[in-house]
């Protein structure tokens, strides 16, 4: 006998939705039977070329009053989240949110309080850190075949507007809406820090927010520093190098989506990797194996990807590169997390 489907719907149906539903269509265990957006045309577009079956709607609310669901993937903006997670509550649904969680830090923090005790799955939908590159990167520092970590880099500089344009109006820029997904890989690699230190710039004239972020991470035993830009033109690069006492990684080529990177390993002073890499592939391939993970939970009980309460350790150390740059001097990430008010 087959086993029913689980019963998903999307908030949302902008660009990044269509990775969002590349990934769940190559899950046979799922069906995303109804979708939401305000443009019902573009709704009908999402539907048509990725979830033939799905009925569409033009609010959550309403969505949420037709359909009998399993989980909710809400792609909504940022300062919707917490009002769209809270109905998937209400409605006694399991949530996976976009990232960031919320584009205030109270926001983000009282949101994980209200989901406390929730029997359901809330997660962060953040995927930078299921990079295939990134995934066995990860596993060679989290085995030590790396040694001890004491540097790690991580830069993306793209020569343009973001695709979401939306992201050109929002106070927070460049550092809130596209680097807290470096900030997580940096969390991913060596948890929360001891300072952070932040210089930001407004570079390009068309972003309301900051367009270049310089950020840097101290702990005991390592530094990690991020470099991203939404540039008035010039050159695009992208990069991570991690360096650790009997090893390094470097991998060239764009954190976002383009058509070649490299990857090379080294370790005990031998190149055990070098490799040529689709940025896309990967990317597609990320979407899947967060959806993959969380559809793994739902069906067998087990931890979820990315659950909320441990992505709000990435929002803040995000947040506390921003009073950093603020106030012009490195903060304790210990005492911010401590005195910054939910």
């Amino acid at each position: 006998m087959t086993k029913p489907r689980l019963r998903g719907a999307l908030f949302g149906c902008g660009i990044i939705a269509e990775f969002h539903l590349r990934g769940w269509a190559r899950i046979p265990e799922v069906e995303i039977v109804a979708l939401a957006d305000p443009d019902l045309t573009r709704a009908a577009q999402r539907r048509d070329a990725f979830a033939s079956h799905a009925r569409i709607y033009d609010s959550p609310e309403a969505l949420l009053v037709a359909e009998q669901l399993d989980f909710v993937d809400i792609l909504t903006w940022p300062w919707q989240h917490r009002e769209h997670c809270l109905r998937a509550k209400a409605a006694g649904l399991n949530v996976i949110c976009q990232k960031p969680l919320c584009d205030d830090l109270g926001e983000a923090r009282a949101l994980v309080g209200e989901f406390t005790g929730y029997p359901k799955l809330f997660s962060v939908h953040e995927n930078h850190v299921f990079r295939p590159w990134f995934q066995h990167v990860l596993g060679l520092s989290q085995g030590k075949s790396l040694g001890t970590l004491r540097w790690v880099r991580l830069e993306q500089n793209d020569p343009g507007l973001p695709p979401q344009r939306f992201n050109c109006e929002t106070e927070r820029g460049v550092l809130l809406q596209y680097g807290v997904h470096l900030v997580d890989m940096v969390r991913a690699l060596l948890g929360p820090p001891e300072r952070v230190s932040a210089r930001l710039h407004r570079i390009n004239p068309a972003i309301r927010g900051e367009s270049l972020a310089h950020v840097t991470f101290d702990y005991a035993e390592a530094t990690a520093v991020i470099d991203i830009a939404w540039k008035d033109g010039g050159f695009g690069q992208g990069s991570a190098l991690l360096l650790g006492e009997r090893g390094e990684t470097f991998y060239e080529g764009t954190m976002t989506r383009g058509e070649t990177s490299r990857l090379r390993i080294e370790q005990n002073h031998a190149t055990v990797v070098d490799e040529t890499r689709s940025p896309l592939d990967d990317y597609v391939e990320a979407f899947y194996r967060f959806e993959r993970g969380y559809a793994d939970a739902l069906l067998g009980g087990g931890p979820a990807p990315q659950p909320a309460a441990e992505n709000l350790v990435s929002l803040e150390m995000t947040f506390a590169a921003y009073a950093a740059a603020e106030r012009g001097q490195p903060v304790a990430f210990r005492d911010f997390t401590r005195a910054t008010p939910s």
